[in-house]
């Protein structure tokens, strides 16, 4: 009676397990599962078998799909298994590639170690020829084959295609060579980007077929919804804005700004930092705070600046005409008249006069006002021995902490050595010199500009700027500050103040 009631108790515990065996095992499951590996790839025929290590504190099962095996199938603890697949073929020849997920399961959903099983084969077998407007509807890692679609923009990761209806834009992520206008054929496979927009990647083939045109369609105008714009599709858009080096603001109250996307440097943007410019082409999306662009098209509407002083002496026209003084630096003539100031009257107010009446500050040494002289519109200051300048009159309307205000103005130096003034130098400077900026940040909290000085300076000894007087590259350039203390150029000669402008960049 003992034997059999020693065999009816494993007896009894086989039935229960029998009965509870889903509970029992999964009691005796691990906490935790941990894979060595997340991907494994195969080949299409003849794969060699893959190694990987389990690590389990219990015991643990796998769900293997139906052309994988692994071996063992369970165990307990860290084990090392063996993962193979069979041969990826149909029909005598490679199917298309296959994937599939390898679990090994511990006792709860989050005791799981997923591998992605891949093996390869004939990505094209079977693929469907699609135009560049079908893409944007099918699903994400569908094959695919164009036979014909048009670039329409070219950036520096990929390029735009559309179709000749426009019907919809697709951005190809590929390094192979291409210009817009050209027809092309392509393999590759349908995606998605970050901001949901289709994109082919992973391209086995782009060919160039022939190159031409695009017709553009009519672009949407985004500016004035730079905040409130968003598409599902990369249509094709304008906006206009200042640009900063990086991106393109559409206005102080946006939320928003554009960013042209990969922009190739064929479009030039490096030279239009605070210039206001128009940015036609792809819409990429939005990445907050960004919205961004595929360029087509950038259009320079010029620099973006307050005029907060202008001025060019073109009003001095009747002086000039009643002197008859030539131009000096236009004709490279030494001989060309030059009248002083105080000697030319219309009106019965000398041109001296008239000047200062405007609140310019003539300032000269020996207390000779006589050494300031017209040209047909700009001044002429100095002579040897006596040198003479101006002072700019108050600039108001500046804004408070206002930042990136320019001094310039066109000017010509003229060099002097032995006694001998160099005009061919000096038109030189007035071709290649013209507008020389000097950039100074304003001090904070100040008022508006005080005054701002251009005049001559008594030539530096000979060696110190060149054997004769200035090197020819020297030009004036402004320094100070916006209230108490005055603008005051260096190292300047006769300098020619035909036109003077402080400007401030937005």
């Amino acid at each position: 009676m003992r034997f059999v009631k020693y065999m009816t108790a494993p007896i009894l515990m086989a039935a229960l397990c029998s009965f509870w065996g889903c509970d029992k095992d999964e009691d005796h499951l691990s906490e935790a599962v941990l894979a060595s590996a997340n991907t494994l790839n195969f080949e299409a025929e003849r794969a060699a078998e893959k190694i990987i290590t389990i690590y389990a504190d219990a015991d643990w099962v796998t769900e293997v799909p139906d052309w994988v095996t692994v071996t063992p199938d369970s165990g307990t603890g860290v084990m090392d298994v063996t993962v193979s697949v069979t041969d990826n073929m149909r029909d005598g020849a490679e199917d298309n590639p296959r994937k599939a997920t390898l679990v090994f399961k511990g006792r709860t959903l989050a005791s799981r170690a997923q591998v992605l099983i891949t093996q390869n084969g004939d990505k094209y077998r079977d693929v469907k020829e699609y135009t560049a407007g079908e893409l944007a509807a099918l699903a994400d890692e569908t094959v695919i084959s164009v036979p014909s679609a048009i670039v329409v923009a070219v950036t520096t990761k990929g390029f735009v295609i559309s179709d000749d209806k426009n019907t919809d834009n697709i951005f190809v992520s590929d390094a192979t060579t291409v210009a817009v206008g050209d027809k092309i054929s392509l393999l590759g496979t349908k995606s998605s980007d970050s901001q949901k927009l289709a994109t082919v990647i992973d391209c086995d083939e782009v060919t160039v077929l022939s190159g031409g045109a695009v017709n553009y369609p009519e672009p949407e105008d985004i500016s004035a919804k730079i905040d409130d714009y968003t598409s599902s599709k990369r249509g094709y858009v304008t906006v206009k804005g200042v640009f900063n080096g990086s991106t393109l603001t559409v206005s102080e109250d946006a939320k928003y700004s554009v960013s042209v996307v990969d922009a190739p440097s064929s479009l030039g943007l490096s030279s239009l930092t605070g210039h206001i410019v128009t940015v036609t082409g792809y819409y990429a999306g939005l990445a907050e705070p960004v919205q961004r662009i595929m360029a087509t098209d950038v259009e320079d509407n010029g620099l973006n600046e307050i005029v907060y002083f202008l001025e060019n002496f073109e009003w001095l026209e009747p002086w000039s005409v009643a002197s008859g003084v030539g131009q000096t630096v236009e004709t490279d003539n030494l001989d060309a008249k030059a009248t002083a100031l105080t000697s030319i009257t219309v009106d019965g107010v000398t041109a001296f006069d008239a000047v200062e009446k405007l609140g310019y500050k003539f300032i000269y040494d020996k207390n000779d006002n006589k050494r300031i002289y017209l040209q047909q519109n700009y001044l002429k200051f100095g002579k040897t021995g006596n040198h003479a300048g101006i002072i700019l009159p108050p600039i108001d309307g500046v804004p408070e902490a206002k930042d990136n205000v320019t001094l310039s103005f066109d000017w010509c130096g003229m060099r002097q050595g032995v006694r001998q003034d160099r005009p061919r130098q000096s038109d030189r400077h007035l071709r290649e010199r013209q507008r020389q900026s000097a950039d100074r940040h304003t001090r904070t909290g100040m008022g508006g500009w005080s005054q701002a000085r251009m005049g001559s300076r008594r030539s530096q000894p000979e060696g110190h700027y060149g054997q004769q007087g200035y090197e020819d590259h020297h030009y004036a350039d402004a320094v100070g500050s916006r209230n108490s203390q005055p603008l005051v150029p260096r190292q300047y000669q006769n300098i020619r103040t035909d036109q003077t402008l402080i400007t401030g960049t937005l």
